[in-house]
């Protein structure tokens, strides 16, 4: 197998980026080793009452600007600050306002080449299938469950690192308008693996709703929800994410597990599901995973 195939990332590329220089160049570093044809750059501004943002937020637009390689590249720089949920949500919709589908690459997230390709080829071949709402780059379970195929359907699919469509993204309500009434109908309450999934997945979109938490991805997985939209999930995982730490947003724990999670190539030809249906096995598996570490950080801080 081919660690990926020699062709041309013609699949347009979202930026997000902010205030982390260091973070920034090694995930510049990867772009540029693939050399997207078309790259849109976008970065939220400086926060006025952190001294070190102003600085910080001109060596990162530095950093992107040193495009070498052929590229049509387009910017949307903000002078003031929107926020983690503002920013990025209104970023990926401008993206979408010009693009039909995309990769999206946040600051933190230092991909494998063979991420893009992945991304490039599921694009394509599931341009049309509106089951299947979200291509992630990463899978937590460190053992794989089943290497027959290059990746899986689940429900919950991972931000860092990750691609989608305009059909798609069209679903996409920050504010959860719809979601105090879907979860009065009862939609939820069969929906999850177990109670203990339907807990813990409600109290987070609750806490997003009551607007407890200032992001945007919880919003995402409510979109796929009531649109019965699929993820992808590669078989391995192919992002790492190098933004753990104090200067982060939302993981700011170091010796978190997913902190630095290695990432490795996927192998081509990509080897397809001759089928499009939830993997409930890897879902249970990742799931009881996920407990056990919120369960581990919990005694371990307490």
């Amino acid at each position: 197998m081919a660690l990926f195939p020699p062709a041309e990332l013609h699949t347009p590329v979202l930026f997000l980026v902010f205030n982390r220089p260091e973070a920034t160049a090694r995930v510049f570093e990867a772009l540029r080793s693939v050399k997207p044809l078309v790259l849109y750059i976008a970065a939220d501004g400086p926060r006025t009452h952190v001294e070190s943002d102003a600085e910080n937020c001109r060596r990162v637009r530095d950093i992107v600007s040193r495009v070498d390689w052929p590229c049509r590249v387009t910017t949307l720089f903000r002078e003031k600050n929107l926020g983690c949920g503002v920013a990025i949500s209104t970023a990926i919709t401008w993206f979408f306002q010009y693009e039909t589908e995309g990769i999206i690459l946040e600051d933190d997230c230092l991909p494998v080449s063979s991420f893009f390709y992945y991304c490039q080829e599921l694009l394509t071949l599931y341009r049309d299938d509106t089951r299947v709402m979200h291509i992630g780059g990463n899978n937590f379970l460190r053992a794989p469950y089943d290497l027959t195929y290059s990746y899986y359907f689940a429900r919950n699919g991972h931000i860092w690192g990750w691609a989608t469509w305009r059909r798609a993204w069209q679903h996409y309500d920050l504010s959860m308008s719809t979601y105090a009434q879907v979860k009065a109908s009862g939609y939820f309450d069969d929906f999850f693996l177990n109670p203990l999934e339907r807990f813990y997945r409600l109290r987070k979109l609750d806490q997003v709703a009551s607007k407890k938490i200032d992001t945007w991805d919880y919003q995402w997985d409510f979109a796929r929800y009531i649109n019965s939209g699929l993820a992808i999930v590669p078989n391995k995982n192919l992002v790492a994410n190098i933004g753990f730490g104090g200067g982060a947003t939302h993981t700011r724990g170091r010796d978190n597990r997913y902190a630095n999670l290695r990432a490795h190539e996927i192998g081509f030809p990509l080897r397809h599901p001759p089928f499009v249906l939830r993997n409930l096995e890897c879902e249970k598996r990742y799931f009881s995973v996920l407990m056990k570490e919120i369960l581990l950080s919990k005694i371990t801080f307490s």
